[in-house]
């Protein structure tokens, strides 16, 4: 019987393959090569492979999804156990399309993968978007990654993260773009439990997880979770533009449903994830595990004016005397008991104090609040940007044509952020003057960006801002003179009222044309307003020591109206004043943008 038993493991499977390698030789275009799935498993794009590692491809160094399908059956035919063992989505996708035999055993002869789907159940499939973090440049996009939960074999109720990312072992900002972009970082594929990126990001990093319930039949869940073990201890490489968080969870998610690939962009973000699955109609539903600053901005931005007042007297003064009137509004209870807490971190009452307030104020801070349609991430416009404007100065008219491949603008519809931000990553700007005779690159930024996180007496917090890049001055004449560029700030702003932001920044840098360098200082403020009809206005002063040689100090200010008629698109007109040594000039345009 052993031998048998033995002679049957390999000859049924190698008859198997041979007639199915005929079939495929015979009729090419019928082969699951081409399948969408067979190229998700592989992540293969466009023809090309994103994951290199031999260990996952046996293709590596000459690779086709043809190729890849031939060496995996071939490894079927030596020893079909261990072909599954090493890769169980593919094979068992093979075996489903090309009807081969699988051991009915097939699991419990691969302790390890047995092991893995034991411990991490895929009951539950919920795509998880950690909101930005407009502090930190390896954050502005946020983060996504998939959360699978259910019963472990233990009887345990249990939840995992699967996430794809990168670690940061630089500081210099010119050597992170060109590792990130061109040479890769090192990738890393993680299942660690989801508790842990539950303190990390909502605690630590103060950031919201939005929680996305998904849809997926029973027999994609389990291909899905195969798939999963044969990224385990592979080598990755992650490229911010081509194969980043977004990129591999897009594809993870393609397995589940494969029409979402329509919505696949050029450079995928954290957002264009989310936009996906919503407009596949992959979410089932929709739950917030929320900061405490995000919380209770939005509970601040909803609360009338009067009884937020009286509320944060009650927390910093121990006035109780409007406190009926104020807890009558059903967020009071949630915000007081959220200010009591920072006021006790921040040592400006003691514990005790807190809670003689909330027993003498009766607070129920057990209700639920639904958060789930407040500054929604599938609002916001898309992260690409082309931009043509019209400009009109002393020196005749121009076209300006921009092009941003990643981030978002100050001007732009930042509603459904929850503060005021900027991100531009590798953005290029070219102008034409209005003979048609000179064509000038007036601007290329490696990276910039700029927070303008409000500061409160509950959650203190700087503003600030960093550019990289080469941009405009001006010169004695009061003509441009376009520089290399690297400067930061800090500052303040101040939300005076949900739709009004303030702000004022101190910052340094350094400018240099390569035959010269100076350093200088400069200072600015300005005021943000959301206004009626979708529409906003960003005005700006800014007093600058000049980034040309000869004394150039100067003065600019500017205003920019913006509005957005759709999502995706945004008018603006701007005007701009600028005086240097009793000389001014003025300058007026209209500018038009769309998103993609």
């Amino acid at each position: 019987m052993p031998f048998v038993y033995s002679i049957k493991s390999w000859l049924i499977p190698a008859l198997f393959v041979l007639a199915t390698s005929f079939c495929v030789t015979a009729n090419p275009s019928l082969t699951p090569a081409n399948t969408t799935q067979w190229q998700l498993l592989l992540h293969s794009y466009q023809g090309q492979a994103q994951i290199t590692d031999p260990d996952f491809l046996l293709s590596a160094g000459n690779f086709s999804p043809e190729a890849e399908m031939a060496k995996t059956l071939e490894l079927f035919r030596q020893d079909p156990q261990l072909a599954f063992c090493r890769f169980p989505a593919r094979i068992t996708f093979l075996a489903e399309k090309l009807n081969l035999p699988l051991a009915e055993d097939r699991f419990e002869r691969c302790p390890q993968l047995e092991n893995f789907i034991k411990h991490v159940p895929f009951e539950k499939i919920e795509l998880v978007y950690a909101s930005e973090v407009t502090s930190s440049a390896t954050s502005m996009l946020g983060h996504i990654f998939i959360k699978v939960s259910g019963t472990n074999s233990k009887g345990n109720a249990v939840a995992h993260s699967l996430a794809y990312f990168t670690e940061i072992t630089t500081l210099n900002p010119a050597k992170l773009i060109v590792e990130s972009t061109m040479t890769g970082m090192p990738g890393f594929f993680s299942v660690r439990p989801f508790a842990a990126d539950l303190k990390q990001y909502r605690d630590i990093e103060q950031r919201n997880l939005w929680q996305f319930n998904l849809s997926a039949d029973a027999q994609n869940k389990r291909l899905l979770q195969l798939h999963i073990w044969e990224l385990h201890q592979v080598e990755l490489t992650y490229y911010f533009q081509s194969f980043n968080c977004a990129t591999l969870t897009l594809e993870m998610l393609a397995l589940l449903k494969p029409e979402i690939l329509q919505d696949r962009r050029p450079i995928v973000s954290p957002i264009d994830v989310v936009k996906a699955a919503t407009n596949q109609q992959m979410v089932q539903s929709t739950i917030i595990d929320a900061a405490s600053p995000w919380l209770f901005y939005a509970m601040a931005d909803t609360l009338p004016s009067q009884i937020k007042a009286q509320l944060d007297e009650i927390s910093s003064l121990n006035e109780f005397s409007a406190a009926e009137n104020a807890l009558t509004h059903p967020l009071a209870a949630r915000y007081l008991d959220m200010r009591l807490e920072q006021s006790v971190s921040q040592l400006k009452m003691s514990p005790q104090q807190a809670e003689n307030i909330r027993s003498r104020m009766r607070l129920d801070t057990d209700q639920t609040l639904d958060l789930s349609h407040y500054k929604h991430p599938a609002r916001t416009p898309q992260d690409a940007a082309f931009s043509a404007s019209l400009l009109q100065d002393a020196n005749g008219s121009a076209l300006v044509v921009d092009f941003l491949p990643a981030g978002h603008l100050l001007q732009g519809d930042n509603r459904q952020y929850l503060t005021e931000s900027e991100l531009q990553i590798a953005k290029i700007s070219v102008a034409i003057n209005d003979k048609g005779t000179a064509l000038q690159l007036r601007e290329f930024t490696l990276y910039s960006a700029i927070s303008l996180a409000p500061d409160s007496a509950a959650f203190p917090v700087w503003s600030g801002e960093f550019y990289l890049g080469f941009r405009p001055g001006w010169r004695q004449d009061l003509s441009r003179w376009s520089t290399g560029e690297l400067s930061g700030g800090f500052g303040k702003s101040y939300r005076l009222h949900k739709d009004v932001t303030v702000f004022g920044l101190a910052g340094a840098g350094m400018a240099t044309n390569l035959a010269d360098s100076l350093g200088f200082i400069y200072v600015k403020s300005g005021m943000l307003f959301t206004l009626a009809a979708d529409t906003k206005l960003q005005l700006q002063y800014m007093a600058h020591s000049g980034k040309a040689s000869e004394p150039s100090r100067f003065q600019q200010m500017s205003a920019a109206l913006s509005w957005f008629p759709e999502q995706n698109q945004a008018f603006a007109l701007h005007f701009n004043h600028v005086q240097i040594l009793g000389r001014q000039s003025n300058a007026v345009g209209f500018e038009y943008s769309n998103y993609f």
